[in-house]
């Protein structure tokens, strides 16, 4: 195979680097909250809330803690879960981060009732508040997460396709080396960890927060843009 190439592709030159000559753009950073609502015709309400989240190569450290917080956060019996699903509040309530070289985002999404909207989101942002808290997760809870994220990864290695997918994911956003010491850096992760991340990338950080409502709906909901940020 080897030889072949050379034999069929030895006399190409050689092109320009490709990332000097096209350097990555990075993400400005949020200078402020901003609330959109958008008019569709959907049944429920559906929120989401972003924050610009760590990226690979600057904060390492806290892209291991957010997977773990966010694996804490959707146990069922968690505090977030039953704050915002068995109160009834909402339908689904799920906090998630996207591991990203430049600018992994992180998401709070809801789904509600139009009657239901402006308390779903007045709860969730007080459960945000609480999120460093100490208390707001058990020991328990924090080992289950990070038993969660590992199984999930080794399942998805039983499927050939998965996995092939699942490995080019992560060559081509993090480098192997990132991927390789995925398990022992996640097994590594404390509650300190976990606070850093929360008050260094979502407590009292700019934001953006979206509503896909109907216009029924949103007349029984009432929602304003600032609802959606948190005011």
């Amino acid at each position: 195979v080897f030889k072949l190439a050379e034999d069929l592709f030895g006399i190409w030159k050689k092109g320009e680097d490709p990332f000097v000559k096209f350097p990555i753009v990075e993400h400005p950073p949020l200078t402020k909250s901003e609330g959109v609502i958008v008019n569709q015709d959907v049944e429920n309400v559906i929120m989401q809330i972003g924050w610009h989240g760590p990226s690979i190569g600057k904060d390492d450290a806290s892209t291991y803690a957010a997977d773990v917080f966010s694996y804490i956060v959707q146990q069922p019996d968690s505090r977030f879960q039953r704050a915002m699903i068995d109160s009834g509040l909402a339908v689904q309530a799920n906090v998630h981060y996207y591991t990203q070289r430049n600018v992994g985002p992180i998401r709070v999404t809801l789904v509600t009732a139009p009657d239901k909207a402006k308390a779903a989101l007045d709860t969730l942002y007080k459960e945000m508040a609480q999120f460093n808290n100490p208390n707001y997760f058990t020991d328990e809870e924090l080992a289950n997460a990070k038993t969660l994220l590992e199984a999930e990864d080794l399942y998805r290695r039983e499927k050939l396709s998965e996995y092939t997918h699942s490995l080019g994911f992560w060559w081509s956003s993090t480098g192997m080396d990132y991927y390789r010491g995925y398990y022992k850096n996640l097994r590594a992760v404390s509650r300190d960890d976990i606070k850093k991340y929360v008050s260094g990338y979502i407590q009292a950080k700019p934001h953006v927060g979206v509503a896909l409502v109907s216009a029924p709906a949103q007349a029984a909901a009432k929602l304003t843009e600032q609802d959606l940020i948190g005011k």
